[in-house]
């Protein structure tokens, strides 16, 4: 036998054996944990607390890099395995919803809705709800579709201050404070880190998201729409088109569409080799875009085509792929981009003004319909503003968070090498337009400005204490920020308020979300109590525990997908579907009074236990868009306000 033949059996037998010690060891497990150090640490301690010091620096890496490859879990490794989305039993969801209903009826319109329910749950309920069961025996998620089309792609309002999303990165926060003239120092190097998750994407290295408790992995459908993905509007409905793939599925978009003075360039930002441009080369050619456009006439601003009704903008949008083929090819190019890059002159200071800026500040340098639009303000701050029917903001808060603690570990500073080679320059993508588009271009800008100037967005810092203090005494912290909620709005407006909160289902097959209605009787009691100065303390300590053990169940019921208001959205499409009269359940008004059909006055999200702060638009007039950070120390909230 050849010696190379032997060695290499050799190999192989070496790796199936730390294979089998990996497993009985635990190594998978703290490969596993390493991953996330090295995604997530802040500060390189707490990389050298993972890492074995009496090994050498570069064999330790190489050493590091092969136990990720052999023992790391592959991002998209459980795919498969993940269970089918379930379909709630009809009554329980229905005794579900009764509940709900009961602090916002009066005991004779709880008499009429209960009526209404009983015999939908006898009648045209069960011949639907028969049907969905049918259709999730051939549907591993039978919601997905449903829901990405009726909820987002039918849709035919503007996108912003409506369906997209804003989340900040906080490195002013404790590298970079604003200041003027810094973006073209700092914003390459944040590029680069952003460049740095998608190559992990790229290479499937990302560790797949697990239940804190139970372990149970959760769908990664969403990660592989972070990049290159867009949402191409419709005249009667929108289309959703991603352009990732990994390294094993073969080519994938190397550039990304900088936005400046309403001018469009392609970028590419990825060498030959697969390697992200180092920061010193990414701002060699931000530096030229920035000096084509500086002393110039501005561009003709066409992406704030994309802020407009997304009827309006498919037809213009045809139009201009109708008129020039050039136009066309610019359009797939932006379409096919890792991300959209738009400089912008505002000066947000904090999380508040920089959210603000990104969601309502200006429509003329947004590519609304991409999946990302990073932007760098005049005063260093960088934000990004997200079409959200791809995926939820979690996961595009991966991202945020992951750049944060890179930069933070790591330095303000590039520290690499500097290379001297030729890089493509920036293209500038010119568009043929005629006075029709050019109206298109101003009459959308008013759309925008027009919704716009209602909203407010505010964004305070509890600094008393945080998840620590409250783990302390053994409550859950979000059932704590849920219930002062609830309280707040109480005392404000002396009534209870429809709260969604976000409940995930990701540990399902291509899984979203299910609502929690955390306006509960049970919290409704409490904040009643809480303002009569005559219960005792040690009552309302009762109902306030009450009111958190409920809160956690109903948690954990719609993680399980237990929950009612995807259920009761599957039945009403069936009916719509069937061409029947609508069930009177949906038309009943106690369904819109507790928040059915989209009408939560307090839309409401946990952005998760990091820094990287996020807003959404509320629901409905005069509500309230409220996501909130949970920190060791201090509790941050996001609060977007239609006035």
């Amino acid at each position: 036998m050849a010696v190379w033949s032997v060695a290499y059996t050799i190999i192989q037998w070496v790796k199936a054996v730390l294979f089998c010690a990996g497993s009985w060891l635990g190594i998978a497990g703290a490969v596993r944990q390493l991953q996330y150090g090295l995604l997530f640490a802040t500060d390189t301690a707490e990389i050298e607390r993972l890492q074995l010091k009496w090994i050498p620096g570069s064999l330790q890496e190489w050493l590091l890099k092969k136990a990720i490859q052999v023992f790391g879990e592959r991002t998209w490794k459980y795919q498969d395995s993940l269970p089918p989305l379930p379909v709630p039993p009809l009554k329980n969801t229905l005794d579900k919803y009764l509940e709900s209903v009961k602090p916002f009826t009066t005991a004779e319109e709880y008499k009429e809705t209960e009526a209404i329910v009983r015999e939908f749950e006898g009648g045209v309920g069960q011949l639907l709800h028969q049907q969905l069961l049918e259709r999730a025996k051939v549907n591993r998620n039978w919601l997905e579709d449903w829901w990405l089309d009726v909820v987002y792609l039918r849709s035919r309002l503007p996108l912003p201050l409506n369906s997209n999303i804003s989340g900040s990165i906080p490195t002013f926060e404790h590298i970079w404070p604003p200041q003027e003239g810094s973006i073209m120092d700092r914003l390459p190097l944040h590029l680069w880190q952003g460049l740095q998750m998608w190559k992990l994407l790229r290479k499937e290295q990302i560790p797949v998201d697990k239940a804190v408790r139970t372990g149970q992995p959760f769908c990664m459908d969403q990660f592989r729409k972070m990049v290159s993905t867009h949402r191409i509007p419709g005249v009667t409905m929108d289309k959703i088109v991603s352009h990732f793939r990994t390294e094993a599925e073969g080519a994938a978009p190397i550039h990304i569409t900088v936005l400046c003075k309403g001018r469009v360039f392609k970028l590419e930002v990825i060498d030959p080799e697969g390697e992200p441009l180092t920061p010193p080369e990414l701002k060699r050619q931000l530096d030229s875009v920035k000096e084509q456009c500086e002393n110039a006439p501005e561009g003709p601003h066409i992406s704030t085509m994309t802020a407009e009704d997304r009827t309006k903008w498919a037809k213009i949008r045809e139009k201009m792929m109708a008129m020039d083929a050039v136009n066309a090819h610019n359009l797939a190019i932006i379409k096919q981009s890792m991300l959209v890059l738009a400089f912008d002159d505002a000066f947000p200071k904090n999380h508040g003004e920089n959210l603000y800026e990104t969601l309502a500040g200006s429509a003329h340098n947004r590519w609304f319909d991409h999946i990302s639009t990073m932007v760098a303000f005049k005063s260093g701050l960088l934000c990004a503003n997200y079409e959200h029917s791809s995926a939820e903001a979690l996961v595009h808060g991966y991202t945020g968070y992951f750049i944060s603690s890179q930069l933070q570990r790591n330095g303000p500073k590039w520290k690499g090498s500097v290379p001297d080679r030729l890089v493509l320059q920036p293209e500038e993508l010119v568009f043929t337009i005629d006075d029709e588009i050019r109206d298109a271009v101003v009459q959308a800008e008013k759309t925008f400005l027009k919704q716009a100037s209602d909203f407010e967005v505010i964004c305070p810092s509890f600094i008393d204490y945080g998840k620590k203090f409250i783990r302390s005494f053994k409550l859950h912290p979000d059932s704590y920020m849920q219930t002062a909620l609830q309280l707040a709005y109480f005392r404000l407006h002396g009534k209870p308020a429809p709260t969604y909160e976000t409940a995930t289902l990701r540990q399902y097959y291509h899984g979203r979300t299910e609502t929690v209605r955390s306006c509960t009787t049970e919290v409704v009691n409490w904040c009643k109590a809480m303002l009569d100065n005559t219960v005792p303390i040690e009552e309302k300590k009762e109902l306030m525990m009450a009111a958190f053990q409920k809160h956690i169940q109903l948690m954990e019921e719609a993680r399980c997908m237990l929950g009612f208001d995807r259920h009761l959205f599957g039945l009403q499409v069936l009916a719509m579907g069937a061409g029947i009269p609508l069930p009177s359940i949906f038309s009943d008004p106690a369904y819109t009074k507790s928040g059915g059909g989209g009408n939560f006055v307090l839309s409401t999200s946990l952005g998760g236990y990091t820094p990287c702060p996020g807003a959404a638009a509320p629901m409905v007039h005069h509500g309230h868009g409220i996501f909130y950070n949970i920190l060791p120390d201090r509790f941050v909230c996001e609060c977007l306000e239609e006035l």
